[in-house]
């Protein structure tokens, strides 16, 4: 089929490209709104006049520049306290900008990942970046901090995960330099690795760093895709409805323990493809340690992929870009598909994980009798 790499990855991707034009030129839009309405008209006058493409685009701006255009004049409430906080912080970044003093800058503090253009940074402006409460992590916090591993050992396991990413799909290494920016410390944690990314702010990945695993950059690898999948996917939001659902409909996911929006089902399966696809070549290639437990959740993971291809192909009414997006993913599975083969895992392993499956449709079920499936 023809790929226009919405969930798959390849050199100087075009799709990529064009909506980051887009982008681009709605973020100007949005602040020429603001210097109309009086706020910061000087500063954002004086921006426009040089080039600032790599300014704007950059997720510590565009995420001001979206919580101020959505505020202010749109008067969307975005639920963030303290607005001119942000709007000094905007117009200092902007004079340090113009004056060249970009070393100073928020976007171009802390250590780039070696091998990378993405930095490891605990400077973060993205005023969205509070975490919601998980419901299985229960974690509602949103520190920026090393935590118990030192910056250094952060560093270290992430080169890791991105060599590593590398050696297992070169194209998606090369896309995640042009579209991720930094790679945000959220914490620490004992085998559950957390992550995050917000609508308004493309370009941010709040990641954990797991340990007590035997292959924490394998938990990075798996964040980093799923994440990275879900910016692809943000980006195409600013432009795209995805559904024509009714909001009050909820769906059944295989991914979590409550019940969703399909719109949300949809999001999951276009990140929960890729990853999978990525760990499975990971495994299959060698490429870290024949772990039971990675090979576990390949299979659990492969299983629930498919169930959200399930809930999409009878329930979401697409419109015709989704539907292409929709066409891709059921690609990236077709791939999964043949590579399932190749792990050969156990009649064991494979009967485990769809008793885990039936189990947790079970117990979503009996929470939330009133779903569509």
């Amino acid at each position: 089929m023809k790929l226009n790499y919405y969930v798959l990855w390849i050199e100087n991707n075009l799709m990529l490209s064009n909506y980051l034009d887009k982008y681009y030129d709605l973020l100007i839009s949005y602040l020429l709104k603001l210097s109309e309405n009086t706020i910061l008209t000087y500063e954002i006058n004086e921006l426009l006049k040089i080039d600032n493409r790599d300014f704007i685009l950059n997720p510590d701006y565009s995420s001001i520049i979206n919580l101020l255009y959505k505020e202010l004049i749109k008067k969307i409430p975005q639920n963030i306290n303290n607005i001119d906080k942000y709007i000094d912080i905007f117009k200092n970044e902007i004079k340090l900008f113009l004056s060249w003093d970009i070393n100073n800058l928020i976007c171009n503090k802390w250590k780039n990942i070696s091998w990378t253009n993405i930095k490891l940074t605990l400077s973060d402006s993205n005023p969205y970046n509070i975490l919601e409460d998980h419901p299985e992590h229960k974690t509602n916090w949103a520190w920026l901090w090393w935590w118990e591993k030192s910056e250094e050992e952060w560093l270290f396991i992430y080169e890791k995960t991105f060599d590593l990413l590398k050696k297992v799909d070169k194209w998606i290494y090369s896309e995640l330099n042009k579209i991720i920016k930094k790679i945000i410390p959220l914490g620490t944690s004992k085998w559950v690795h957390n992550s995050c990314s917000y609508k308004d702010c493309i370009g941010h990945l709040y990641l954990w760093y797991t340990y007590d695993v035997s292959n924490p950059e394998i938990n990075n690898l798996e964040a980093i895709i799923h994440e990275s999948s879900h910016n692809k996917l943000n980006l195409i939001m600013q432009f795209d409805p995805i559904l024509l659902n009714s909001r009050e409909e909820k769906y059944y996911s295989a991914i979590r323990p409550d019940a969703r929006h399909i719109q949300w089902v949809f999001i999951w399966y276009h990140a929960f493809a890729p990853t999978m696809y990525i760990l499975m070549k990971a495994y299959r290639d060698w490429l870290f340690w024949n772990d039971s437990y990675w090979l576990e959740k390949i299979v659990l993971y492969h299983i629930k992929t498919k169930f959200l291809q399930k809930v999409i192909k009878k329930y979401a009414k697409l419109t015709e870009l989704w539907k292409n997006i929709s066409e891709e993913i059921d690609y990236v599975i077709t791939l999964m598909d043949e590579m399932f083969k190749e792990l050969k895992p156990s009649k064991e392993i494979i009967e485990r994980a769809r008793k885990r499956q039936i189990e947790h449709f079970k117990k979503v079920n009996m929470t939330y009798p009133n779903l569509e499936y």
